[in-house]
């Protein structure tokens, strides 16, 4: 049974620049070895394979591509991203979606997980961001 899982989300509309952290402001749910909030972000405790999922409801102020990324103690996480074009200004809603596994080694613990929008600057309207501990 999984029992490790963290849950956060932010619901009120944030600017984030373009190549900035996306915000996680709220814990909906939280337990054992999965910390947070570390600089808007999570903190893996323990060794083993953590399954992570994002969604995010944006805008752009200007047209162009929107890519939102994992990253892994800064790094960009191999495949866990999202792009979505925004072709008009202000007035498209594009939902990005990211899904993978994060390994985190036996000598590598403790991990931060973070979110950057490579893309350009967003309006955000809703994100959410799931991880779950696997084994």
């Amino acid at each position: 049974m999984r029992t490790n899982l963290t849950f956060m989300t932010t619901t009120t509309e944030q600017s984030v620049l373009a190549n900035g952290i996306i915000p996680l402001t709220t814990i909906q749910h939280k337990y054992q070895s999965i910390t947070f909030p570390v600089n808007n972000g999570v903190l893996l405790r323990k060794p083993g394979y953590y399954s992570v999922t994002g969604t995010f409801i944006v805008t752009a102020p200007e047209a162009g591509d929107v890519t939102i990324t994992l990253q892994k103690n800064g790094v960009n996480a191999p495949g866990i991203t999202a792009t979505e074009t925004i072709t008009t200004a202000d007035t498209e809603f594009r939902t990005l979606v990211f899904n993978g596994t994060v390994k985190v080694g036996c000598c590598e613990a403790p991990v931060t997980l973070g979110i950057v929008n490579e893309g350009v600057a967003i309006t955000l309207q809703n994100a959410t961001f799931n991880v779950e501990y696997l084994d």
